[in-house]
């Protein structure tokens, strides 16, 4: 089944409680996407715009979406900003503290089938620990047994297990690198967010 994804994302800062400037790399970073509704039977173009403003808390969740422009169709829209609620992003900061900001993201999006990957992840909380389990794969550690040793991430008690995965909920530069992957190969350590995550692909 063919379900909506993103084409093109830009974001602006709007503001946030205090009077100071941000810089341009201290706004917020989307992390990772929940799945938008099937597109609407009464929207017939092959995509559209969103035009919309999000209220980033200080711990990345999104606690308030305010619809600017929409697909055409209300009762969609509304399903839009109850899944655009279950987004994540690395919060904006100022003077290198975390704070809530109003950000606004114009998005384009169309109909594309799901790319569906069987993952693994070892997140760490450094860089230094994550080139460390890097360069224990690649002396021929067990990956498995070095997600339940070293990750912070839940999937540890799988042994990084994620299963399932649609790639396109990731930011586009991780899914790129994920796409690229053959099975049983796993990436270099990639930032994500303040974290760096080790990505397997693994056999179904």
């Amino acid at each position: 089944m063919k379900r909506l994804v993103f084409l093109l994302c830009l974001g602006c800062f709007i503001g946030c409680s205090s009077t100071q400037q941000t810089t341009d790399d201290s706004l917020p970073q989307l992390l990772k996407r929940t799945p938008l509704p099937q597109i609407p039977a009464t929207v017939t173009q092959p995509y559209f715009e969103l035009d919309m403003v999000l209220y980033v808390l200080e711990n990345g969740s999104v606690s308030d979406v305010r619809m600017l422009k929409g697909s055409g169709d209300s009762t969609w829209d509304t399903l839009a900003v109850a899944s655009i609620k279950g987004w994540q992003f690395i919060p904006a900061h100022l003077n290198d503290h975390p704070v809530s900001t109003w950000h606004h993201i114009k998005t384009q999006v169309r109909y594309a089938n799901p790319q569906y990957c069987c993952l693994a992840e070892i997140v760490c909380a450094s860089k230094e620990e994550a080139d460390s389990v890097y360069k224990a794969l690649e002396e021929g550690k067990d990956f498995g047994t070095l997600a339940a040793q070293y990750s912070t991430a839940p999937s540890r008690e799988k042994k990084g297990a994620l299963g399932e995965v649609d790639v396109n909920l990731y930011p586009e530069n991780i899914c790129q690198i994920i796409q690229k992957l053959s099975r049983e190969e796993y990436s270099k350590p990639i930032q994500y967010g303040e974290q760096f995550v080790i990505f397997k692909r693994m056999k179904k």
